[in-house]
């Protein structure tokens, strides 16, 4: 652990050298280069918190020192940081994440700290399985458990732990559908989405008239009494109940009107 500590130690100036602040505003240079400079100055502050953190064997607070002054002044060379604090706390996804970011993105790193990113990252891999996730449909959101992962296509695959994991996919248009797989280590577990659109015909049946199931999309659904058989029908009960209305109105000692059955009110409902 001592060198690891003297490695981070000794890289803290650098990872602020090389990247430079924001790009000074038009109208107020002045007050952009001051932020810019506060900026730096904090994150170099919990850069020095985090690696003393780091060096008492304290990794919780040294990740969260690295990735505050992350936020504060986002230099790639602190991913390097990031990274041991990570696979140092066994988490060996969130490691890997951090070093491959570390490789890409600081390309002016000095080449002894990206030979140890690299081989820790290698180290790390070996203990892990990963996931292809492919679908035809593009821009859909993928998770892992949970925590998004990125857009369809995906540019790379998921490294993730041993074990079962569930991957879920969603896209506006597009009934979401997910998938638990089975990771093995040094595998790769593979799952294709074969999205299904949303009938809106479905959706919008309830408030205008638009064919259900089988129907032909824009067939109108019209109320039973706007029906030419249904007031056919009513025609003839009328007829033939102008009797009975009679002697319902006589033996009812003053009812007034028609009193409708339980399902007459339903249909005006």
């Amino acid at each position: 652990m001592a060198a690891v500590c003297f490695a981070i130690a000794a890289r803290t100036p650098a990872a602020f050298a090389a990247p430079a602040g924001p790009p000074p505003s038009p109208t107020s240079p002045t007050q952009s280069a001051d932020d810019s400079t506060q900026a730096k100055a904090r994150a170099q502050a919990l850069l020095k918190e985090g690696t003393a953190a780091y060096g008492r064997g304290d990794y919780a607070t040294a990740l969260e020192k690295f990735t505050s002054a992350y936020q504060i002044f986002p230099s790639p060379k602190l991913w390097f940081n990031i990274g041991q604090a990570n696979r140092d706390l066994g988490r060996p996804v969130e490691a890997v994440a951090a070093f491959d970011r570390f490789l890409r993105d600081a390309g002016d790193a000095p080449p002894e700290t990206a030979a140890e990113a690299r081989r820790s990252a290698a180290e790390l891999k070996t203990k892990l399985g990963q996931i292809k996730v492919t679908s035809a449909i593009d821009g859909a959101d993928v998770t892992v458990d949970g925590k998004p992962i990125g857009s369809t296509p995906l540019g790379e695959m998921v490294w993730t732990t041993p074990g079962r994991h569930q991957v879920a996919v969603q896209h506006a248009g597009f009934s979401p559908a997910i998938e638990d797989v089975v990771v093995a280590t040094g595998q790769v577990a593979a799952v294709d989405f074969k999205l299904q659109p949303v009938d809106l015909r479905l959706a919008n049946a309830s408030g205008g008239g638009l064919a259900l199931g089988g129907g032909t999309a824009g067939t109108e659904r019209r109320p039973i009494y706007r029906r030419a058989w249904f007031w056919v029908a009513a025609g003839v009960l009328v007829a033939a109940g102008a009797g009975a209305a009679i002697v319902l109105s006589s033996s009812s000692h003053g009812s007034s009107g028609f009193q409708p059955t339980l399902g007459a009110e339903k249909i005006f409902q």
